[in-house]
């Protein structure tokens, strides 16, 4: 579809909203900072794979409270004017999600922005304790699919913000896409806008004319 009207945008949370990765903010010792990054340079080196390192880094938080160990969303380092692009978005009629790989519980605290929801990786929490029971949520576009199944929403009239290769495939499925400061040149290749810019307000003007109610 040509020029489709957008009835929700998803944002990306690692690098894209937030500057850095939301596990480093979590309210955990040290050490397990510590156990949690060692995983990723595994990664990086092509020792583990990507689900693999998932997999480990959300199970080192098992036995502890989610409540306790969510991060502060008044301490995080996010892009600027996030609150009032926010409120632009849903003022013209589209709902914005956050889309992750990331545990919903160190996301959800983002919703005192003005989010609609959290799609992310779910972790299995009886009683508020983490577990090590999840389901992973490696593919993004998956994941949005079955969130629109759920509230109607055509895929064409979505739009995803996002900086890294995992958002490449939610780019080839939505109707719209910007790659927010993307490092990779693939990553800029897959969407529809390139903005480079530390104002999220940059991302609504290019999807403005998209908007049902600019």
């Amino acid at each position: 579809m040509k020029n489709p009207l957008l009835k929700l945008v998803s944002f990306d949370l690692d690098g894209t909203i937030l500057r850095g990765r939301i596990l480093d903010y979590l309210r955990i010792p040290k050490e397990l900072h510590e156990r949690v990054a060692a995983q990723d340079e595994l990664f990086f080196h092509g020792k583990l794979g990507y689900e693999e390192t998932l997999q480990v880094q959300f199970a080192l938080l098992s036995g502890m409270k989610a409540d306790e160990i969510a991060p502060n969303p008044t301490e995080l380092p996010l892009i600027k004017d996030l609150e009032t692009t926010l409120e632009r978005f849903k003022h013209a009629g589209a709902k914005v999600v956050i889309l992750t790989d990331n545990p919903s519980f160190a996301a959800k605290p983002l919703k005192i922005y003005g989010f609609h929801d959290v799609i992310a990786t779910e972790i299995e929490t009886p009683d508020g304790i983490l577990t090590d029971r999840m389901k992973l949520l490696t593919n993004k576009l998956e994941g949005l699919r079955g969130y629109c199944r759920q509230h109607g929403i055509e895929l064409v009239r979505c739009a995803h913000v996002g900086n890294w290769t995992n958002d490449v495939i939610v780019f080839k499925g939505v109707g719209l896409s910007v790659a927010l400061n993307a490092s990779e040149e693939h990553v800029s290749r897959g969407a529809t806008y390139n903005v480079k810019s530390d104002s999220l307000l940059d991302v609504y003007r290019v999807l403005e004319p998209n908007l049902p109610n600019r």
